[in-house]
């Protein structure tokens, strides 16, 4: 895939995509992994793919993983560790526990 803003990794197993709006507040689950804020968009995740996004941050960024990775964790870690320095956070997801 040769599209501005998208990289793709594996067999389609990992697409990120740059440059997206910020999601608005919501409900969806999110925690924070590396000093990124990250939602689980419900709405877009399937039985078969995970998708995730950085929130409070402007633009975001989107990763769409397949359900049977095994190394979801690291590889979070690794972009938040990317996105971190580029995009300033402004705002924080609220876990279950609050703010």
């Amino acid at each position: 895939m040769d599209l501005p803003g998208v990289a793709v990794w594996g067999d389609g197993d990992v697409v990120l995509r740059c440059g997206l709006p910020a999601p608005p507040p919501t409900t969806d689950p999110c925690f924070e992994a590396g000093g990124v804020d990250w939602v689980i968009d419900l709405k877009k995740s399937t039985r078969d793919r995970k998708v995730i996004v950085t929130y409070g941050r402007s633009p975001a960024t989107e990763v769409t993983f397949a359900a049977d990775m095994t190394t979801t964790d690291a590889a979070i870690l690794g972009l938040s560790s990317t996105v971190a320095p580029l995009v300033e956070q402004a705002d924080q997801c609220i876990g279950p526990d609050g703010p």
